[in-house]
Order: structure tokens, then C-alpha cells, then sequence
């Protein structure tokens, strides 16, 4: 129970019973000034109710408090006693009531919904350029929010949330809630969630390699699959009797966990999705060591959450260094880290980036003094931040001259919306936005280090900078190709943020994000190859395949 609430009823309890005393008193002190006493329950229930909001199961409290009222018009002793003690009794029953119901303080998952929805429809930039259809979608998740309200679940709100999400093949459409405000709540909610929807771990992750093949990866080197012989590597053949495309497509987490903007982002992580599919056991086909197709019988060792999380986790993870910081690769490179397109508060507040540029340029000059002649990168898992902040690293690292970064969409006052080509159909751009390029590396190479989870921002310096001709964009995957400017909705303890402000590109057409194909404009020049050396690197020796890969396509360029 909250404290407000308990408050009120130990309160409830305590003034019903100190009114017995004025009860007896006034028949001895006559005055009709006794009387007032018997408003102050009423009055303390409204206090604490208006603050902490209605609540039905706290109802016989409320209704205790307006029996205590009776004696404000009623001056018999034995009445008023009597008012007072059925307050306190109405007063304790609602504390079982409270205590015992998980409808005491639920959350109206449904209203949250609806607001939020109302919102989005009126704002969402996008709806047009990926084809949403509101109505249908309404229809279809509506009823999932009312069944999380019936079942009182957060968890089936958050899933229901996670597969709207979805919907858009947009990074920028993401829920977050005031009760996951903690990496130790998300992990327990997406847990509860994999359970709901049966994602089962059965000792082994599957990735696909770059040459269409299947390799466990993340494998238990303990119990049934050891026993099999499967290990790190080992092909998949079939899951289930399903080929490894069915499985993922077929899989609990399908619709869940694949809110990419990009398809090909999508399905680099198909047969991830696959390895949590199964009931009890899985019947996995694979390939041993010699080359012979067997078959083992994999059961359920629990919940899939921790190591399909852990699996992604290692795919995806960058340098281990603070966000701006420096790391030193080898003797002629150092990596420049970027884990998010923000410097410090202050920075942020004023959009002054000058600080943050000398820095930058201090380092970039130190190490080109000792002999530092090739950057890297790694913005893999920047989730974005600050779009001047993007111009003022441009203007560092571009070559010299002018670059145009980006347009806004022209905004048309009379319709309250987008400005569109009466002919075309197309939008129209307004201002343009360019930056300066000062060319502080002088030229020399850059590799720039994306995945899928680098997005917004990140998305913004990966499409700035992919043209220039010292600078080589890798990673396993795109980046996330999410570059609108966004807004959220917010109901209850529930918020949904979304594209709301339109970039166009320099041709005028919407800046990086998929339309109805879900291919982003945000492309790679080298995807690095998930091969048998990427899960052994990854996998057995917790290494850095991609930053590997990196140095080598440096030594490449020379």
C-alpha cells in the first residue's frame, strides 16, 4: 500500500475513536460546538484523497468518514459512539481489502493507451511516408491493453507496448515507464515477459553466418548440449524439424524484438530469435565436428531473457572506454569513443561546443605528434543525443569546405501540418542546414564503427560523414536508421516517444528513415563478415571481431 493511503486509514481509525471522548462529553458540557469535531474525519478523508487520487477499494473508508458526519446533525451520545465505531471498523476492513486485491491502485493500462495513441496519430511525422494505418492498428492493440488491465499485469502492458512499437520500423518509437526506471526492473519485466510468451533457453543462441549458414553461439559448455557435442560454431541445420528461417519467423519473439528500421538489421538477428523457439525441448539438427548430420534432444533449461540478452550483448558491444574517450589500438591507431551524442550537461544546456571541440582537436594533435596516423570511430550502441552536437564534430573531422547536413521540412500554417508538393505529393524543404569542415585529422584515415543499435544522432554522423573520401563506415549490421526529430506522449506513469519533426535530405526526400520497404538510407561501405572467426573471436576469446577487422581494412587502405 502506498503511504498516503495507510495514512489516511491509521488516521480514520484514530480520530473515530477520539471522538467518543467529545461523544460523552457534550451531553455533560452542552454546546453545540462539539459538533464540529465530528467533521474532521470527513474533512482529513478529503485532504488525503485529493492528494493521493480515488481509489474504490479504499471506498468503506470513505464511507466511515461520511458516517462521522451523522454527528454533526445528531447530538445523542449513543449514536455518535455508534458513528465512531463503525468509521474504525470500515476503516480496518479496507485494509485486507487493499492489501489482498491486485486491483488496489491499478493502473489504467487501456487510458494510458488511448491518450498516448490520440497523440501519436495527431504528431507522428512518418505515418504517411510508411503507410500506417491508425485505425487498424488501434483495433488490434487496443484489446491488449485491456486484457493487461484485467489481468493487472504490467508485464502484458509492456509486451503490448513492445509489439506496437514494432508496427513503425522506427528506433524513435520507444516506450519507456516510471516503474522500469532501473536496468534491474527492465531486465525482470522483459523476463516475466519471455515467460509469458514461452521464449525458452535451451543451452545454445543461434546467429547466421555471413555465407547463409547457422552456428550455435553463447553455448553451455555443460549438460545436454555439451553431451551432443555442440559447441561454439558448430552448423545448425534445422530447429525443431524447421528450418532455421521458419523457426525465427515462427518464434515468440516475432513482432516483440524486431523494431528495426531496417530489414537487413532485422534479419541479421532472424536466427537469434529462432534459438528461444520450443517447448519442453527442441529436436536440434547439426552438423559435428566431422562433418555428419546428427540430431539431439535439447530440453528447456528456462527462461530465454539472459542469454539471448547476453548473446546480443557480445554481437553488439564496442570499446570498454568512457563516452569521449580515447583508447590506443596499436602504435599508428587510436580510437575516439562515442557512446552517446551528448558532452556534459552544460554543453547540452547552452549548445556551446566549444569546450568540447578543443578538447577533441587537443587529443587529435597529441596523438598525430606521436605518430598516430589512422582513427577509429565507435559509435556502436550510441543511442544518439544532440543534433548541433553532430555539426560541431563534422566540422571537425570533414575535409575543408562547406557540407550540407540536413533540411527541414517546410511547415504550412494553414493546415497545421508538413508542407507537401501539390504536384509531386512530395514534401517541401525549408531551411537547410550546412557545417564547415576544418579537417583536424588532416586527411587521414577514419574507419567509422556502427550496428543497429547506433541510432538518432549517431545516424546523423554516420550519413554526414560516409561520403567523404577519407572515412569507411563498418559493422556487422547498418546503423539503426532512425534520424527524425522526436516528441513523446506521456499518460499516467507511461511515455512514448516518436518521430515528430521532419528532416529532409538534400533531394527533399525524408533524411535516412524506411518507408514502407524498410530499407534506411543510412547504407554501409564494408559490412564486416559474421564468420566462423567473428564467433570464435567473440565467443571463445571475448574479443573485438569488428575493431579486428577494422585495423585490418586500415592496413588495407595503405
Amino acid at each position: 500500500m502506498n503511504i498516503p493511503d495507510i495514512v489516511l486509514i491509521v488516521l480514520e481509525i484514530v480520530l473515530s475513536l477520539l471522538l467518543i471522548i467529545p461523544a460523552k462529553l457534550s451531553k455533560k458540557l452542552i454546546s453545540t460546538k462539539w459538533r464540529i469535531l465530528f467533521t474532521v474525519p470527513a474533512v482529513v478523508c478529503m485532504i488525503i484523497a485529493g492528494f493521493s487520487g480515488f481509489e474504490k477499494l479504499l471506498l468503506p473508508t470513505y464511507i466511515g468518514a461520511a458516517v462521522t458526519l451523522a454527528g454533526f446533525f445528531i447530538a445523542n451520545e449513543k449514536l455518535r459512539i455508534s458513528f465512531s465505531v463503525i468509521c474504525a471498523v470500515l476503516c480496518l476492513i479496507t485494509l485486507p481489502m487493499c492489501m489482498n486485491n491486485p486491483a488496489y491502485r491499478a493502473r489504467n493500462f487501456t487510458k494510458e493507451f488511448e491518450e498516448i495513441f490520440t497523440v501519436m496519430k495527431k504528431h507522428y511525422v512518418l505515418a504517411e511516408h510508411k503507410g500506417i494505418d491508425w485505425d487498424e492498428l488501434y483495433s488490434k492493440y487496443h484489446p491488449m491493453f485491456r486484457e493487461a488491465d484485467m489481468e493487472h499485469s504490467l508485464a502484458m502492458n509492456c509486451m503490448a507496448w513492445c509489439r506496437f512499437e514494432c508496427e513503425f520500423h522506427d528506433g524513435h518509437v520507444g516506450y519507456s515507464d516510471e516503474n522500469l526506471n532501473n536496468e534491474e526492473k527492465y531486465d525482470g519485466i522483459m523476463t516475466e515477459i519471455f515467460d509469458i510468451v514461452g521464449a525458452g533457453d535451451y543451452g545454445l543462441s543461434l546467429m547466421e553466418l555471413s555465407d547463409g549458414r547457422t552456428c550455435a553461439v553463447n553455448v553451455d559448455d555443460t549438460g545436454a548440449v555439451a553431451e551432443a557435442g555442440i559447441h561454439n560454431g558448430t552448423i545448425i541445420t534445422l530447429w525443431n524439424g524447421m528450418s532455421i528461417a521458419e523457426a525465427g519467423n515462427t518464434s515468440p519473439l516475432d513482432g516483440l524484438t524486431t523494431n528495426f528500421a531496417d530489414k537487413d538489421n532485422e534479419a541479421f538477428y532472424l536466427a537469434l530469435r529462432a534459438s528461444v523457439n520450443g517447448g519442453d525441448s527442441v529436436t536440434v539438427t547439426y552438423l559435428d565436428d566431422n562433418g555428419v548430420e546428427k540430431t539431439a534432444e535439447l530440453p528447456r533449461l528456462g527462461n530465454g531473457y539472459n542469454r539471448y540478452n547476453t548473446t546480443k550483448e557480445t554481437v553488439c558491444r564496442g570499446v570498454e572506454a568512457a563516452n569521449f574517450g580515447w583508447t590506443e589500438i596499436n602504435e599508428e591507431t587510436v580510437c575516439f569513443r562515442l557512446k552517446a551524442m551528448m558532452f556534459d550537461s552544460e554543453t547540452a544546456r547552452n549548445e556551446n561546443y566549444d569546450k568540447m571541440k578543443y578538447e577533441i582537436i587537443d587529443a587529435l594533435d597529441k596523438y598525430r605528434s606521436e605518430g598516430k596516423k589512422n582513427l577509429v570511430i565507435d559509435m556502436r550502441n550510441n543511442g544518439g543525443g544532440s543534433g548541433t552536437l553532430v555539426k560541431a564534430l563534422g566540422e571537425i573531422f570533414a575535409p575543408k569546405g562547406t557540407h550540407f547536413y540536413a533540411a527541414d521540412g517546410a511547415w504550412d500554417d494553414r493546415t497545421h501540418s508538413y508542407a507537401h508538393d501539390p504536384e509531386t505529393g512530395e514534401f517541401i524543404k525549408g531551411e537547410e542546414h550546412y557545417f564547415i569542415g576544418e579537417d583536424r585529422w588532416e586527411g587521414n584515415p577514419i574507419i567509422i564503427l556502427v550496428n543497429s543499435d547506433s541510432a538518432s544522432a549517431a545516424d546523423h554522423f554516420t550519413m554526414i560523414m560516409s561520403g567523404m573520401e577519407n572515412v569507411t563506415v563498418m559493422g556487422f549490421t547498418e546503423a539503426n536508421g532512425s534520424a527524425q526529430g522526436i516528441g513523446a506522449a506521456a499518460s499516467g506513469k507511461a511515455m512514448l516517444s516518436f518521430s515528430n519533426c521532419l528532416l529532409l535530405d538534400k533531394d527533399g526526400n525524408v533524411f535516412i528513415d524506411s518507408d514502407t520497404d524498410c530499407e534506411s538510407g543510412n547504407d554501409i561501405d564494408i559490412r564486416v563478415p559474421f564468420d566462423e572467426d567473428a564467433v570464435r573471436v567473440l565467443f571463445d576469446e571475448d574479443g573485438d571481431y569488428v575493431m579486428q577487422k577494422a585495423v585490418e581494412q586500415i592496413n588495407h587502405m595503405k
